[in-house]
């Protein structure tokens, strides 16, 4: 039988003997279950007996006693008699105390009968009902929520509150809840004993706080600690299911009834003890700290607690704690951490502020701090200034972020003289790491890509052991580098890991180098024709509420320009372009922005607007002669300018790039292939395709990480020849190549294919629903071919061109011709 039906027998038959037990905190209702069961017997003509019993009274009567934890041992052993009889009915509530063992007994004999009725707080279904039936059956959700916040659901608490909700303003109505509950809360501590109250005042900091740690703060013997712990938790104030918030609320009551005095003298005894048993948490460092305790032990705790902390996010916060308590010379380590979770405005503005301090290590960590938010934010020319003011500095962190940020920025000289200061720390991984990212970033201005990447690839082992922020991470400039030098493989697994090891440890303490890897993620994949996969990623970054920091938001936009130019969107590529254009302008022009500003110059080759960025081309151009020219970080930006002259019909302007592509080409086999490609595209566009030409330029451009341009070439030549075996061969050149992108496991991808299901379901299945015939018009068609070029190139009349046009709608059931040919592009994307 269950409790609520032994409850319903009762009272239905109370001349039948029953057993029960109504267990419960302060204020759930057990009175009033009681009440009833009283009532109910009374009504039948049994006699009730509201106390233990005594000699003489009637055998027969029922035993209905509330709060039984009040009863002395004696008074619980003779109710435990009267429970053995099982002719007599007996209800009991008490307040479940587990260590009382005359209660336990009594509690443990009607067990026997039936299972207890616990009472507790009532579910956020039921505040709700509660409170339709005073409010109304419309009463919103918010309400429902202050209501829930507010009394944690504990019936004595809610139905104050639920009155005081009936506010006809929902910010009046919040508030009105929050102080009908807070005073409710008070009245009932009142009538609690005073070292209770102590105890709960403890037990809400923390819930693994035990009997022992309030023997200590309380200075009270084990046994006492042990049942005052005991009827604090049998009060239901202090339950694991609580918000914190609530428990925040119960603590500021008790400390109105104890007095601030005696408050304090009890967290600091807690902190003391805590700190002489080495078992000071970092939660209840925070609480005490948070509640308004400053003293000295506890910000030289919180100040440890950080410096062991893992993950920015915690350390920011214990930072923030022990200034509150008062700690000093914070300021770095805390701006660190802010940066590291995306407070940059608040980072910045505490490094500011010590860029003025007199002890070095302080200055130069500002210097660092400052130049890397300067950086987030796409001012790379103020973190260059920043570091020519701070000089040559004997830290291998501070020393190698000055020559990333130098180098950014052009000033090659200044670099070396940041990297020329001798460290005076120990060897660490971590500063081993920092010098050789920065010894290989150097490097890659002056040596081969092959030899630059071995030095650059020793930074990533210590990538997550980094001491503070920097201009930029090993893994973005690895990265950087490999699509520089046309190393798709090291691109795609070096940033693939980075954000994998991201999405594992949280958003929270990824915040400030996350969506700049996610981006790069982006790029590797667009570049190698995964547009669906690459739109994922930027999604992910463009879909958060939080606004992008100024570099984030350039690449952001420059990859969505990009993705939209290669997927045929011209209203989304001009919409991307345009943003990307405002970002522009507020960006300081460095060396680590060539590769979305080679994409902006091609786009608007095509909406003939390169007059707007010829200003930022130039300092481009100017920087990269500053650094001496470097092949490896010049050589994409004069691809783009091969195809921003093709685009614009303008040999003239495509000369000198190619001519710059060619005397690379003795230094690097990506800029020979790229010399080659750019060849190739100018003859077939002059309708001179050689095959095999075209093949072999193709293939290398997409080994070398451009499968895109490498099926746009392969097209290109299908559109440009008049001989349909060769067109035919291209066209199937084309499909090989995008058959052979390599789809990886780095998030985004579950995305990106599931929205691409939703849509056309499995690409190559639905792309299977169209003949081969169908399937060659369908890709001269998205190549922007005419019905007559088609024909040409098929041997097939314009009219059939058209007639097959129809057909696919109709197989693809699509309701106008954009949406044919968006479904076009997803049918004929690349595949895995």
């Amino acid at each position: 039988m269950s409790t609520r039906e032994a409850v319903a027998r009762l009272i239905a038959a109370p001349t039948e003997p029953v057993k029960l037990l109504v267990s419960g905190g302060i204020g759930t209702g057990k009175s009033s279950v009681l009440t009833e069961v009283r009532a109910a017997l009374r009504d039948a003509g049994v006699p009730v007996l509201t106390r233990v019993p005594r000699a003489g009274d009637e055998p027969a009567a029922a035993v209905v006693i509330d709060d039984a934890q009040l009863l002395d041992d004696d008074a619980l052993h003779r109710l435990a008699d009267r429970v053995a009889d099982p002719a007599v009915t007996v209800v009991v509530a008490t307040e479940p105390l587990a260590h009382r063992p005359a209660l336990r007994a009594v509690v443990t004999a009607i067990e026997r009968e039936n299972p207890a009725l616990v009472l507790g707080a009532l579910n956020p279904k039921e505040v709700h009902r509660r409170a339709a039936e005073t409010l109304g059956a419309a009463t919103s959700p918010e309400i429902v929520r202050s209501l829930i916040v507010a009394t944690a659901g504990l019936p004595f608490l809610l139905q104050p509150a639920v009155t005081a909700a009936a506010s006809p303003d929902g910010e009046a109505a919040a508030k009105a809840i929050l102080q009908a509950a807070k005073f409710a809360l008070i009245e009932r501590l009142r009538r609690l004993d005073e070292p209770v109250l102590d105890t709960l005042l403890v037990s809400s900091l923390s819930l693994d706080l035990g009997p022992d740690d309030v023997a200590a703060a309380l200075r009270v013997g084990p046994e006492e600690a042990q049942a005052l712990v005991d009827r604090a938790r049998a009060t239901g104030l202090i339950e694991p299911s609580y918000s914190h918030a609530f428990r925040r609320a119960l603590h500021r009551c008790i400390t109105q009834i104890i007095g601030a005095t005696r408050h304090h003298d009890t967290e600091i005894s807690l902190l003391i003890t805590q700190i002489q048993s080495s078992t000071l948490s970092a939660e209840l460092a925070i609480q005490l700290a948070e509640h308004g305790l400053r003293d000295d032990r506890l910000a030289k705790a919180l100040t440890e607690l950080a410096s062991r902390s893992h993950g920015p996010a915690k350390a920011a916060r214990l930072y923030r704690a022990a200034a509150d308590a008062g700690a000093t010379m914070l300021s770095s380590r805390l701006a660190d951490a802010l940066a590291l979770t995306g407070d940059c405005v608040t980072a910045g503005r505490l490094a500011d502020e010590l860029l003025g301090a007199d002890d070095p290590t302080e200055r130069a960590a500002a210097v660092r701090i400052a130049a890397s938010v300067a950086t987030h934010d796409g001012s790379a020319a103020q973190a260059a200034d920043l570091f020519r003011w701070l000089g040559p500095y004997p830290d291998a962190f501070v020393s190698a972020a000055g020559a990333i940020a130098l180098v950014a920025a052009g000033d090659l000289q200044a670099a070396r003289a940041a990297l020329s200061a001798e460290s005076a720390g120990p060897p660490t991984s971590t500063a081993r790491a920092a010098r050789s990212l920065a010894d290989g970033l150097l490097q890659s201005l002056e040596v081969p890509y092959p030899t630059a990447v071995a030095r650059l690839g020793q930074s990533i082992t210590a990538e997550h052991q980094s001491t503070g922020v920097a201009p930029d991470t090993p893994a973005a400039l690895v990265t950087l580098a490999a699509l520089h030098g046309g190393d798709p493989v090291r691109a795609r697994s070096v940033i693939g890991r980075a954000v994998r090891a991201e999405r594992d440890e949280g958003q929270e303490n990824t915040a400030f180098v996350a969506r700049r890897h996610r981006l790069l993620l982006g790029w590797v994949r667009m570049q190698d024709g995964q547009l669906p996969a690459a739109t994922a990623d930027v999604a992910a970054v463009v879909g958060d509420d939080i606004a992008l920091h100024r570099r984030d938001a350039l690449w952001a936009a420059a990859l969505q320009t990009a993705i939209a130019r290669r997927s045929g969107d011209t209203g989304a590529m001009q919409k991307h372009w345009y943003t990307a254009m405002e970002v522009l302008a507020e960006y300081s022009t460095d060396l680590f922005f060539l590769l979305p500003l080679g994409e902006l110059w091609i786009t608007a080759a095509r909406l003939r607007q390169v007059d707007r960025l010829q200003h930022t081309l130039d300092e481009a151009f100017a920087l990269l002669a500053a650094l001496g020219n470097p092949v490896l970080w010049s050589v994409p930006l004069h691809w783009a300018g091969v195809h921003a002259g093709i685009l614009a019909n303008a040999p003239e302007a495509v000369a000198p790039h190619g001519q710059a592509l060619t005397a690379a080409a003795a230094h690097s086999a990506f800029a020979k292939a790229l010399a080659n490609a750019g060849r190739t595209w100018l003859r077939t566009l002059a309708n001179s395709v050689d095959a095999d030409e075209v093949t072999s330029a193709a293939r290398l451009l997409a080994q070398f990480g451009h499968t895109w341009d490498a099926t746009r070439l392969a097209g290109q030549a299908a559109l440009q020849t008049s001989d349909g075996r060769i067109s035919g061969a291209m066209l199937q050149l084309a499909r090989d190549l995008k058959q052979t992108v390599a789809l990886d496991d780095a998030p985004g991808l579950e995305s990106a294919t599931a929205t691409r299901d939703v849509r056309s379901g499995p690409a190559r299945a639905s792309s299977s629903r169209l003949s081969d015939r169908e399937r060659e018009v369908a890709e001269l068609l998205l190549l922007g071919m005419p019905y007559r070029d088609i024909g040409n190139q098929l041997f097939i009349s314009a009219k059939t061109v058209e007639h097959h046009v129809a057909r696919i709608r109709r197989r693809l059931g699509a309701e106008s011709r954009s949406e044919m040919l968006s479904m076009l592009r997803t049918m004929l994307a690349p595949q895995a």
